[in-house]
């Protein structure tokens, strides 16, 4: 999929020094790093909920999360 985008001269000039800074990195790889992070849901109760596990969680549950201490 081919689309234009406008962006403010401020962010147009960051994301430049980003790219310089960060060779490795192209345009096409960071759209697709930053979509795929704000398209993806962090809601895990439906996986939660297939497993059994949990019916319902809010979205933020992983921020309370307690993970056990090794004995």
């Amino acid at each position: 999929m081919k689309c234009t985008i406008n962006l403010p001269d401020t962010l147009a000039q960051q994301l430049e020094e980003y790219l310089q800074d960060n060779p490795k990195q192209t345009l096409d790889s960071l759209i697709q790093e930053a979509l795929e992070e704000k398209l993806t849901s962090k809601n895990l109760s439906k996986l939660l909920n297939l497993a059994g596990i949990v019916s319902e969680s809010p979205t933020n549950a992983s921020e309370y999360a307690v993970i056990p201490k090794k004995l």
